[in-house]
């Protein structure tokens, strides 16, 4: 299995919030709960800034299929792999 994380610059990020309404796990967790929080979501806006939201515990965590990165306008996210299990 691959683990990945999300990289936000927060020098960039303007918190459009193009990034967690694009993402494919955040739709569908949207869609199934009609919210999205931190028990749920694998990325959100806080305080003007995306951030990443990752936890071993979480059945659904990023899957790296990059449409944040393709989505957001300031180039402010990168995925990287951190390890395959």
């Amino acid at each position: 299995m691959q683990i990945y994380e999300l990289k936000i610059n927060k020098n960039t990020c303007t918190g459009c919030n193009a990034c967690v309404v694009s993402c494919p796990i955040n739709f569908n967790e949207l869609r199934k709960q009609s919210f999205l929080n931190e028990n749920n979501a694998v990325i959100l806006v806080k305080n003007g800034i995306a951030v990443p939201i990752y936890s071993d515990e979480r059945e659904v965590n990023c899957d790296g299929c990059g449409v944040c990165v393709k989505m957001c306008p300031q180039v402010a996210i990168r995925i990287e792999n951190v390890e395959s299990v």
